[in-house]
């Protein structure tokens, strides 16, 4: 097997590539911080015979998605047509540059999937609607977007380099994971959602790949440093949820996975 990337402390080492395969078929995308795209949140395809199912669309719209399709192309891998979204929870980061990937005609026509857990829609609009204007200013000040970028001002915000800038989207998924464990085959690669509401976010599911071995960790393990009160304004975080959850996680995945990768951290490979 090829040498993996090794983790990397983020503050103090940046990520310089930019399309990682994480597993055969998984594909961490994320663009330079100098360009404006998607922010601090890690995107992942999955590469298969229709196309790229994408995982996590960050913010905020087209053009992001215009570059990374050029590097993917650059990478080696054939362009792709989205054929399915998966929405892993309820914060804006993490859906906001839905629009800029897919069209909502063809996911109300379901010639497009739109996958996310059960209690989404209310979440989402609860947070990023009712409580967007005041949170988005909550969030300039804890997060010292506006300071100069430099060792005196902004230099990070500990889950990544920064919040991508842009229009925000939402489109209702048609398809919702209900169950505590819900499998959903995409042209033969084969998922597992764990459903885990309350933790990170008040809707959050984690994924199993098993054929590739492969954990999914979305925001609730993560290598960087996490809140259980957030300063812009989220519903704080039921701590014991969150950790019975990720118990779960290890009891239902742990022994056979040799690749976890997430959110907002580097991807860390070895069942150890």
């Amino acid at each position: 097997a090829e040498p993996r990337p090794r983790p990397r402390k983020q503050e103090q080492e940046p990520a310089s590539e930019e399309i990682t395969e994480v597993a055969p078929g998984v594909i961490r995308m994320q663009l330079p911080i100098w360009m404006p795209g998607l922010g601090h949140v890690n995107t992942y395809g999955l590469l298969d015979d229709r196309g790229l199912a994408v995982v996590d669309p960050g913010l905020p719209g087209p053009r992001p998605w215009a570059a990374l399709r050029q590097r993917l192309v650059a990478a080696g891998f054939e362009p792709r047509h989205v054929h399915t979204v998966v929405v892993t929870h309820s914060h804006v980061d993490h859906f906001g540059g839905v629009r800029g990937v897919v069209d909502e005609a063809d996911v109300v026509s379901g010639k497009v999937k739109v996958i996310a857990p059960e209690g989404f829609m209310q979440a989402a609009i609860e947070e990023n609607v009712f409580s967007g204007n005041a949170m988005s200013r909550r969030t300039q000040y804890s997060y010292a977007v506006l300071l100069p970028r430099d060792p005196h001002g902004h230099a990070d915000q500990s889950i990544g380099k920064n919040v991508a800038s842009g229009n925000v989207g939402l489109i209702a998924p048609n398809r919702l994971v209900v169950k505590d464990f819900e499998e959903i085959t995409l042209d033969g690669v084969k998922m597992v959602f764990q459903n885990a509401p309350d933790t990170e976010a008040p809707v959050e599911m984690n994924t199993w790949f098993p054929q590739f071995k492969a954990f999914w960790a979305a925001e609730n393990v993560t290598g960087t440093i996490h809140n259980i009160y957030t300063l812009r304004g989220a519903a704080v975080r039921n701590a014991i949820n969150w950790s019975k959850q990720i118990n779960v996680a290890l009891w239902k995945f742990g022994q056979e996975a040799e690749v976890m990768f997430a959110s907002h951290s580097w991807p860390r490979w070895g069942n150890d």
